[in-house]
Parts: structure tokens; sequence; C-alpha cells
């Protein structure tokens, strides 16, 4: 009995630390093969990406609180401005 209770536990420790070794290459493996099509090598494509960085905006002309508004100065702040513009596809 104690001696299939030492086979059993090191037989249990051997299998635990095999697996310990190896779950670091096999989630490394997973991964790659996870990610292998995810990116394109370049940007090809003629998808316009909108304005430069640091390019003059256009002009608009927008209601906020029911006053027109076609100057986007006094929404600046010192931390700035995110502009988020949404075209209605029904019309």
């Amino acid at each position: 009995m104690r001696k299939r209770f030492v086979t059993s536990s090191t037989t249990t420790a051997l299998v635990l630390a095999v697996a310990i070794l190896l779950l670091e290459p096999l989630l490394a493996t997973a991964q790659t093969a996870k990610t292998k099509d995810m990116f394109v090598a370049a940007d090809t494509d003629s998808y316009d990406k909108g304005l430069p960085i640091g390019s003059t905006f256009p002009s608009l002309k927008a209601l906020y609180r029911g006053e027109v508004v076609t100057d986007l100065r006094p929404f600046i702040h010192d931390k700035g401005m995110v502009f988020i513009a949404n075209r209605s596809a029904d019309w």
C-alpha cells in the first residue's frame, strides 16, 4: 500500500513538473497560432484617414443649445477637444 502511494505521488509530481515546464511554451505557441493572420504587413488600401495631424480644421456650421456655431475655439480648453461627426444615411 505504501509503495503504491509513493509511486502515485511521484508520478503526480513528475506530471505537474512537466506541465509547469511546458506551460509557457504551449501558451506562446497557442498565442502565435491565434494571431498568425491578424495583421497585414502594410496598409495599401485607398482609405482616407482624414485630416493630417496639425492641419487646419475645416469650417463648419452647427447648432449648439439653439445657437448657430461656426467657431470651435470656445470649446477648446487646456486639455484640447474631441470632435465627433456623424453623417446620417437618411437624408
